[in-house]
């Protein structure tokens, strides 16, 4: 606890929403890894057992994909967009949770920014104000206090930035393998063209 107050003295008050920050990114990066992992593993006994599944559990929170095989089983008649349609209803509040991440990496530099900036100008403004006897040593000691903001702000927003990425591939691959099953047709993923080896140019 003293070190998060010596923390937050050293880089400033911006500390204080750059540290709200790196908690609101645990928390979802977290919320949203438990809610795709519980979806995976829901989809994994769907898949074992499609007869004997049950979407949904009384008590317990839907995940993504039981909602959907939900949807699913009470309108076996629904087209495949339809499904795509729902599909993406179901799986719309992890979506804007991960998306989340993506504003908090773009923010958490700027805060950071914000703070150094400040620092840098009470600091030289206390120079200025009390002209002291070694004005470089008193801007450098200044300076690298305020640096200590935007070490801050960057650290959230990389944290950010590979929780977004992560999360978001996951969030695409379970989406697209779900589809598939529920729908009947398997996900089409982009695929690059193959050379045989007869036709390839090693030398160009």
């Amino acid at each position: 606890m003293f070190r998060l107050i010596t923390l937050i003295q050293t880089g400033g008050w911006m500390m204080i929403p750059i540290l709200l920050a790196s908690v609101v990114t645990v928390a979802l990066i977290f919320e949203c890894a438990w809610t795709l992992g519980k979806s995976r593993k829901r989809f994994e006994a769907f898949l074992m057992n499609p007869q004997g599944f049950q979407p949904i559990n009384p008590g317990e929170r839907p995940d993504p994909v039981s909602t959907l095989i939900a949807y699913r089983l009470a309108n076996p008649r629904s087209s495949a967009e339809e499904v795509r349609a729902y599909s993406e209803v179901a799986f719309g509040p992890v979506d804007r949770k991960v998306g989340w991440l993506q504003v908090l990496a773009a923010i958490a530099p700027l805060l950071g920014l914000l703070g150094t900036v400040s620092g840098m100008i009470q600091n030289f403004g206390l120079v200025a104000s009390t002209r002291p006897t070694n004005p470089l040593a008193q801007l450098s000691a200044g300076i690298s206090e305020a640096l200590v903001a935007t070490a801050g702000g960057l650290l959230v927003a990389v944290v950010a930035a590979l929780g977004h990425h992560w999360l978001s591939n996951r969030a695409d691959a379970l989406l697209l393998s779900a589809q598939g099953v529920v729908t009947g047709h398997e996900p089409e993923r982009p695929t690059k063209p193959r050379r045989s080896i007869e036709e390839a140019n090693f030398g160009s």
